[in-house]
């Protein structure tokens, strides 16, 4: 290994390449790819979030909520 010099990158490169090899001997496989599933792609599923927009499907950004109805407060004695 020579410092300055070409031969020390090349030196270094064999080294970590050689690291590499041992940790992860095969090459990674892509992690989206046609027989994936629609939520891994980002398809969106019309009828899904039809119903979890519910009224508010093509008219707001937020789902309908339905209105939370206050309950009468406890009879104290």
């Amino acid at each position: 290994m020579q410092i300055g010099a070409d031969r020390s990158f090349d030196c270094l490169n064999r080294l970590l390449r050689s690291e590499v090899k041992k940790v992860e001997p095969h090459l990674p496989a892509p992690p989206i790819d046609a027989g994936s599933s629609d939520l891994k792609t980002g398809v969106v599923n019309i009828p899904a979030v039809r119903q979890q927009y519910g009224r508010n499907f093509g008219i707001s950004a937020t789902p309908y909520r339905d209105p939370v109805v206050a309950a009468p407060p406890a009879l104290r004695r």
